[in-house]
């Protein structure tokens, strides 16, 4: 038999899930540089009114966080359908937690971390506000461990009752 194995590659799936992940990473940093840079624009320099200087910066600083929040909350959904996806794929349980948790877990700090490069990209006025990026290390661990532990279980799941 010289064609290709009907039976999945460990590394292949594990690669397809940090892909998937590092593709909704970089699509989620752009997104968020031009909303931040729309919002800078709209709420910052072309800004009218009262006060724009102390509302501007404080939103484009909310919009800034709620993109980074989404980053966290989008990590364990991706994971539970890559999971289900690539632990369909085997027969082993165990096997198939183990990539399915693997994958999750390279692929969301690999997601996280494109995602915030793009945030990171915003500079100019009304920037002052945003907050640094070490200040979200803490709560990036966290979410990569509850990715992690997702990715897992729903690999085995899929392994167990999709097919």
């Amino acid at each position: 038999m010289s064609g290709p194995s009907a039976l999945p590659s460990a590394r292949r799936q594990a690669g397809l899930i940090v892909a998937v992940f590092a593709l909704v990473g970089v699509a989620l940093g752009v997104v968020g540089f031009v909303a931040g840079d729309w919002a800078r624009t709209q709420f910052v320099t072309a800004a009218t009114g009262s006060a724009p200087e102390t509302f501007g910066p404080v939103f484009l600083a909310l919009s800034v966080f709620q993109t980074t929040v989404t980053l966290l909350v989008v990590g364990p959904v991706l994971a539970a359908v890559l999971g289900l996806l690539s632990g369909s794929r085997f027969a082993d349980g165990s096997t198939a937690a183990g990539v399915a948790g693997g994958g999750a877990l390279v692929g969301f700090f690999c997601m996280a971390g494109l995602g915030l490069l793009g945030l990171a990209a915003l500079s100019g006025p009304g920037t002052g506000q945003l907050y640094a990026l070490p200040a979200a290390v803490g709560p990036l661990f966290a979410a990569g461990a509850v990715t992690t532990g997702v990715g897992s279980v729903a690999g085995a799941l899929g392994s167990r009752f999709v097919r």
